[in-house]
């Protein structure tokens, strides 16, 4: 196994705090609850979670790829070792205002139990986990794929992009899980 950077060690602690935030949330939704858009056009909490463990995995096999192919093309070592965790700041990922439309590949499939997302994002983030480590001794900085919203992205910036991005929707799974209870608390009958 590849000797961890303490950049990578850094960026793995990150990305594992933010996982541990959004499995804190997700163990508190009701179950009654989880499969309950709060609106039309929202996704329910349970169709989030199924769209993070879309995402994670989509970036996992990227990243995967990416340990290979500079391995294979001769990308030598990452010569810097100032923090990642900034790199991403600029685009406002976590507290952005502006709604997107995920990509049809990202997309939440309907009725995913909870249970079931939470065991693909526990793999996918054992996957990304490995390739980051595996590439650990690679300038991972200059491997870059585009990003829909916000252009190309460095494998570094791509991990980063899935804490955030985890962090973004932990919060809207906070808010969802609020209205639907909320709703819920209305509709009930008053005894």
């Amino acid at each position: 196994m590849a000797e961890v950077r303490p950049r990578i060690a850094e960026l793995l602690s990150f990305i594992d705090d933010a996982r541990a935030r959004l499995l804190e949330t997700a163990t508190q939704i009701n179950p009654s609850f989880a499969a309950i858009s709060p609106r039309d056009g929202a996704w329910s909490a349970a169709e989030t979670l199924s769209h993070l463990a879309k995402v994670e995995e989509g970036v996992s096999r990227m990243v995967e790829r990416s340990v290979q192919w500079a391995r294979t093309n001769g990308i030598g070592p990452d010569p810097s070792d100032e923090s990642l965790l900034g790199r991403l700041d600029s685009f406002t990922i976590t507290d952005s205002p502006k709604k997107r439309i995920a990509p049809e590949t990202v997309a939440p499939e309907g009725n995913v139990p909870i249970e079931q997302s939470l065991a693909s994002l526990e793999a996918s983030r054992r996957r990304l986990t490995e390739a980051l480590i595996a590439g650990s001794d690679l300038d991972l900085s200059v491997v870059k794929r585009p990003h829909q919203a916000v252009g190309e992205l460095d494998m570094y910036q791509w991990t980063l992009f899935v804490a955030l991005h985890e962090e973004r929707h932990r919060r809207q799974i906070e808010r969802t899980v609020a209205e639907v209870t909320e709703r819920a608390a209305e509709c009930a009958p008053i005894v």
